[in-house]
């Protein structure tokens, strides 16, 4: 076989490989794309019947919206509605006579309220309010110290209060409870090591029979009740209320 012959073949075994393997990629590429387009249609499928459960929602959605409208309108109409508003009206009237008896008391004098359900403190003047802020009451439970019987219950006293001092940098007199919570022997009443600096934050208001209305450590569980019977703020509103406030200042506690 000539030169030239050779040549050609090896040419024409080169184009059918080459040829060969670009059918067999192609043919690769085929097959991925067929696939794709059917994770594609599913896809597709999916999102459709998503798109038809979110139509189904807002439809609800829109149902009951247009139910409760409904509801809130019914006294309008209804028979009973002269006796509603009278209720009403009764209502308000006993709580404008509250208001007017509490202005009456108070005599615009400034005082602390706190809401030991809620674990809020406002500062009012007359029954204009000030400032509030959120505070954390008593959270109740009970303690009993397993020698002695004594029981201690940790909760915020309801009623009213006075403001009979208040103290900076004011140092924790550790109290009984504390070493039996703790599990500790329980030190003399007049043993140093009772006192502890800090824990109380930067202002304290004695509000007498051992309850306080103190700084905490623990500002993340402001707003809940977290104390042992005590009143807790946050430095910052501690430090306001330490300013605005005079010692014999009325605090009621509800």
């Amino acid at each position: 076989m000539k030169d030239w012959q050779r040549l050609s073949v090896a040419a024409f075994v080169c184009w059918a490989l080459a040829f060969g393997a670009e059918s067999l990629r192609l043919a690769h590429a085929v097959v991925s794309l067929y696939r794709t387009n059917d994770r594609l249609e599913a896809a597709a499928r999916t999102l459709d019947g998503r798109s038809r459960e979110i139509v189904g929602l807002a439809k609800q959605i829109r149902s009951d919206s247009e139910e409760s409208e409904f509801l809130n309108r019914l006294p309008n109409f209804l028979p009973q509605d002269r006796s509603f508003l009278r209720t009403q009206h009764v209502i308000a009237g006993e709580v404008a006579d509250l208001r007017r008896k509490v202005g009456q008391r108070l005599r615009g004098s400034l005082h602390i309220v706190v809401d030991a359900k809620a674990n809020k403190l406002y500062l009012k003047k007359g029954l204009k309010l000030l400032w509030k802020a959120d505070c954390s009451a008593g959270r109740g439970g009970t303690l009993v110290d397993p020698k002695t019987g004594r029981r201690w219950e940790f909760v915020t006293p309801r009623g009213e209060f006075k403001v009979i001092g208040k103290t900076e940098n004011p140092e924790w007199v550790k109290p009984d409870w504390a070493y039996v919570e703790s599990k500790e022997p329980v030190p003399p009443p007049e043993d140093p090591v009772r006192k502890v600096a800090g824990e109380l934050g930067a202002y304290v208001f004695n509000l007498g029979d051992g309850y306080l209305i103190h700084g905490t450590k623990r500002e993340d569980l402001l707003g809940q009740p977290a104390s042992h019977g005590c009143v807790r703020l946050g430095a910052a509103d501690l430090k306001k209320l330490y300013d605005s406030v005079p010692v014999n200042t009325k605090a009621i506690i509800y």
